[in-house]
């Protein structure tokens, strides 16, 4: 055993290294060091990006609430201005219909007979046009809901493009937040289902120009040539008129 001494000059035994134990050196504390700032930096990215992660999550619920508030309240306005419009319409079709209905009585005494056929013609024109005034009320609203819904849509491809943008790398947090991303894809899908829009994904079905608007062609040996290799944009339907075609990609099928 060696000895020191103290400020005192007193000996005091100076402790040896355990058997079996190594003395840490300089660049074995600086490198545990470089490992530890190493961590803390990828920690912060992680919890960066989680940030970003849940903004984008929390910015496109909040786009799905208003872009859902917008169109039932667009659809409760344009019903209540086609209600509006056609009571308006028929007041203006009943008072025409009284003001003829005074002329002829102006000359009911002498032409009895002339008057009942101008009556008849009368009922018959008023039917006409409320028949003309209901048909193209009806095709107003119609085509004013369209162009509703179809401005819904690209909320419907941003949510699209941040489930098929996900990091690669596995984390819980992560996948909390883009399994939100897919919960409120899938609630404004049903929304607009409930107002009668469907999604067009036609992947592997065969190519529909009237329904389907090809972008490119590539080879694929799993799809038949003229089939969709890929659907790079859903297309939407309400009932039989089409919204929106897909985007898509045409197999030419397998290379020779």
């Amino acid at each position: 055993m060696t000895y020191s001494f103290d400020p005192y000059g007193r000996s005091r035994p100076r402790s040896q290294p355990a058997a079996g134990m190594g003395v840490v050196s300089m660049a074995d504390f600086q490198q545990l060091q470089q490992i530890a700032e190493e961590i803390s930096l990828r920690l912060d990215k992680a919890l960066a990006e989680n940030k970003h992660l849940q903004g984008e999550v929390d910015r496109l619920a909040k786009e799905v609430r208003q872009k859902t508030q917008e169109l039932e309240i667009k659809d409760e306005v344009l019903h209540t201005q086609s209600e509006h419009q056609k009571r308006i319409e028929t007041e203006l079709v009943f008072v025409k219909a009284a003001l003829e209905d005074e002329r002829t009585k102006a000359a009911q005494g002498a032409e009895e007979a002339s008057w009942q056929e101008r009556y008849v013609r009368l009922q018959a024109e008023l039917e006409n046009l409320r028949r003309r005034l209901e048909q193209r009320a009806a095709t107003e609203t119609a085509d004013n809901r369209r162009r509703i819904l179809a401005d819904m849509l690209p909320l419907a491809d941003h949510l699209d493009l941040a489930l098929q943008h996900q990091p690669a790398k596995e984390d819980v947090q992560v996948a909390n937040f883009i399994g939100n991303i897919d919960v409120t894809r899938r609630a404004f899908l049903e929304t607009l289902r409930r107002y009668g829009v469907e999604r067009v994904d036609p992947l592997n079905e065969q190519f529909d120009p009237s329904r389907h608007e090809a972008i490119g062609q590539m080879a694929t040996p799993d799809v038949p040539a003229d089939h969709v290799a890929q659907v790079v944009q859903a297309g939407y339907a309400e009932g039989d008129r089409l919204l929106r075609p897909a985007r898509v990609l045409v197999s030419t099928g397998a290379t020779q």
